[in-house]
């Protein structure tokens, strides 16, 4: 009997051990991964509500944000993925995205080395992914878009999507997304379909994508972030865009040995579904843009760039602006930057609640702060720290 007990003990004890290694091992498969960006800024505007402003700003080179990120090992080249991405003001403390909690990103999926990515849950769309990377918003919003029209600089999330990312072959990667609208009845009310592709070879990169995002209800508002930043777009004050919107973007990047050139061209178009006295049929915006970059030392970097957007539909409009930029890395995690932007615009444009035709004013690139003449110059000027 005593044997027999030893016997069980040492028996027991290696299960344990053996339970324990295994319970290790996979744990030790999983990862899980806290980051962020920290953006702080002081901006002059030299007209804004007919006087200048000077302001604490924020957000101007990187989003504020925080997020966790990890993936499970599943063997075979598979893993299971998640992100939770919150964004926020830095200088009230307040959520950013509406107040959602994770309102940049919250997905979870399945990755796999030789199928490609498919995740689920609230989602940046293709073009952002694959487009966005490749043009001047790296350099910040005065590179932009006036009133980020086509999503250059990333306005729009999108909610109930499932996306696609196909592997890397030969350079080329292709995303595809759907959004569920989730509306008893129609299917189709309130989804967002989106694809892109995108090839890299050596300093060429080329990339193209298409976004279709449709606002037909109020209350429910579809499965797309509004675009309502400036004076540019349609309805950029707290009035609901219902409609649609489609936004299809182009653009090519070439980098050799210090120098980097950026060319896009894109066309947004709005078409309401409730008819406004003055915004009563679709709005098409026409964007191209360059830009070129120039790495003078590890350090530094330097950016000029000329944007160039025509409106026409109900109203018409012309913006220019033209900026400049450069940044000051102190380490891996810390950047100095400054950049200054000129806007002209000449035309007309709609009120903030889409009833009247008024002059168009300028408007530097995604900048908040709308002129009250057609010329604005901004400067802005920064910290970026990374975790």
């Amino acid at each position: 009997m005593k044997n027999c007990s030893k016997r069980r003990l040492v028996a027991s004890s290696a299960l344990g051990t053996t339970m324990l290694a295994l319970s290790c091992s996979t744990y030790a498969q999983s990862s899980v991964t806290l980051y962020g960006t920290l953006d702080e800024s002081i901006a002059y505007y030299n007209n804004v509500g007919n006087g200048s402003l000077v302001e604490l700003q924020g957000a101007d080179l990187a989003a504020n944000k925080w997020g966790m990120k990890g993936g499970e090992d599943l063997g075979g080249g598979l893993k299971a993925i998640f992100t939770l991405e919150n964004g926020f003001n830095i200088n009230t403390g307040r959520l950013g995205q509406g107040g959602r909690e994770f309102g940049r990103q919250a997905f979870v999926g399945l990755d796999s080395q030789s199928l490609g990515t498919l995740t689920f849950g609230r989602q940046y769309d293709p073009t952002v992914d694959l487009v966005q990377g490749i043009t001047a918003d790296s350099y910040g919003p005065t590179f932009t878009t006036p009133g980020d029209a086509d999503n250059n600089d990333n306005s729009i999330r999108v909610s109930n999507a499932i996306k696609y990312a196909s592997p890397v072959l030969g350079g080329l990667q292709v995303e595809l997304l759907y959004a569920l609208g989730g509306v008893a009845g129609s299917p189709s009310s309130g989804e967002t379909f989106s694809a892109a592709a995108a090839y890299n070879n050596g300093g060429l990169s080329l990339a193209t994508g298409y976004l279709f995002a449709k606002n037909d209800d109020v209350n429910a508002g579809g499965t797309s972030d509004l675009i309502q930043n400036n004076s540019v777009t349609p309805l950029f004050d707290a009035i609901p865009m219902v409609g649609s919107r489609q936004i299809f973007h182009v653009a090519a990047q070439y980098v050799i040995g210090s120098l980097t050139a950026n060319i896009r061209y894109s066309n947004a178009q709005y078409k309401p579904y409730t008819q406004f006295a003055a915004f009563n049929r679709t709005e098409t915006y026409n964007t191209g843009a360059a830009s070129l970059g120039y790495q003078a030392t590890p350090f530094v970097l330097l950016a000029v760039g000329y944007t160039y957007t025509h409106s026409s539909g109900a109203s018409s409009a012309n913006y220019h602006s033209v900026a400049a930029g450069a940044t000051y890395s102190l380490s891996k995690t810390t950047t100095l930057y400054a950049a200054a932007g000129y806007a002209h615009a000449n035309g007309t444009t709609f009120s903030s609640d889409g009833e009247s035709i008024v002059p168009a004013t300028g408007a530097v690139g995604d900048l908040t702060s709308s002129s009250s003449t057609p010329n604005q110059v901004s400067v802005v000027a920064g910290i970026v720290h990374k975790f």
